[in-house]
């Protein structure tokens, strides 16, 4: 009997969770790559997130308590220098040991040049395939973190520069999947110990994504050949990818000014396409939305490139995905 107690009792003594070390000391700048990095990491820890709420990268100053925490920790998670550009200060003085990864520089990321000017012509959308029918199948063997992910329906750029490309990268399912890898061969490679969890939660995570770009494709499938205009160029990669048809933006980025000039020739090709919707963005001000809006027929809607109404996590993201195609669809629809 007190050999059967103590065995009850060893057993008991054993950790409940399937990982061998916990996962620590992971920072993470937004929260759609928070989202990716989250669901990779798992039940074997908590990744800290810097951009928390309604907050805009193109705006955000870094506060004295998170520089002290990069400084501690142990991988930072980030798009690129150009979208978080409050953290390449703090990144120069980070010490040897923090591993920094910056997606822009992952090698199968698909990098779209910066679009000059505030209009931009149709796509062709007999060049993409986007149906359901047509989207990536991600065997089991391509799921594997060091796998090569084949992007032969999309526009590659040098992504050796990445302050030359358009680093609005995760709006791109396929980019995501990439993200997915590289944060899983990163996380194994700081915690050898918890590789096989990693790779097990990447799966979970590639799987969720799938699903919902199948049906973001689906919700987006009336309203393609649909014109409009976005607040600033933030939706090249959704556009791409799913054969949308956005006529301009606004601004290039939120910083910019709109001379009158722009604004009239915003109306103009309002008028020229029927564009449809305006979107403005919750980060910021509405005025300039409203104003482009008047003297036309467009309509004023509303889609937000980075969730922030979204609760940060796995789930976050697979979210994302089909809330921008709704938000786009309700009011393209109407």
């Amino acid at each position: 009997m007190k050999k059967y107690l103590l065995m009850i009792g060893l057993i008991l003594m054993l950790p409940a969770r399937g990982y061998a070390a916990p996962t620590e000391n992971v920072v993470v700048t937004i929260a759609p790559l928070y989202s990716l990095v989250q669901g990779v990491i798992g039940d074997t820890g908590e990744a800290d997130l810097l951009l928390k709420g309604n907050v805009s990268p193109h705006t955000f100053q870094l506060k004295p308590s998170q520089v002290a925490k990069l400084q501690k920790a142990k991988i930072v998670f980030y798009i690129g220098k150009g979208m978080e550009v409050f953290l390449v200060r703090a990144l120069e003085t980070l010490p040897d040991s923090v591993t920094q990864v910056s997606m822009m520089d992952q090698p199968e990321m698909t990098i779209l040049e910066i679009r000059e000017g505030g209009e931009w012509e149709h796509h062709d959308h007999s060049a993409h395939n986007h149906g359901e029918e047509e989207h990536r199948d991600h065997s089991a063997d391509d799921h594997d973190e060091e796998a090569h992910h084949d992007h032969d329906e999309h526009d590659h750029h040098g992504h050796e520069h990445e302050e030359m490309g358009d680093s609005h990268i995760w709006l791109d399912p396929a980019n995501a999947i990439v993200m997915v890898k590289a944060i899983t061969k990163e996380l194994s490679k700081a915690y050898p110990e918890n590789r096989a969890q990693y790779k097990e939660n990447a799966l979970e995570m590639i799987s969720k994504i799938e699903a919902s770009d199948k049906e973001a494709n689906a919700v987006l499938e009336p309203v393609k050949d649909k014109p409009y205009v976005v607040f600033h160029d933030a939706y090249q990669y959704f556009e791409n990818y799913y054969g949308l048809s956005a006529v301009g933006s606004i601004v290039v980025e939120p910083g910019d000014a709109a001379s009158a000039k722009r604004i009239a020739t915003l109306r103009k090709k309002i008028a020229e396409t029927g564009a449809i919707c305006v979107f403005r963005e919750p980060q910021f001000s509405d005025k300039l939305s409203r104003l482009v809006t008047e003297e036309t027929t467009a309509k004023l809607g509303t889609v937000d490139p980075i969730g922030a109404e979204l609760a940060p996590g796995p789930d976050m993201y697979p979210q994302l995905l089909k809330q921008v195609a709704l938000e786009l669809v309700t009011c393209l629809n109407d």
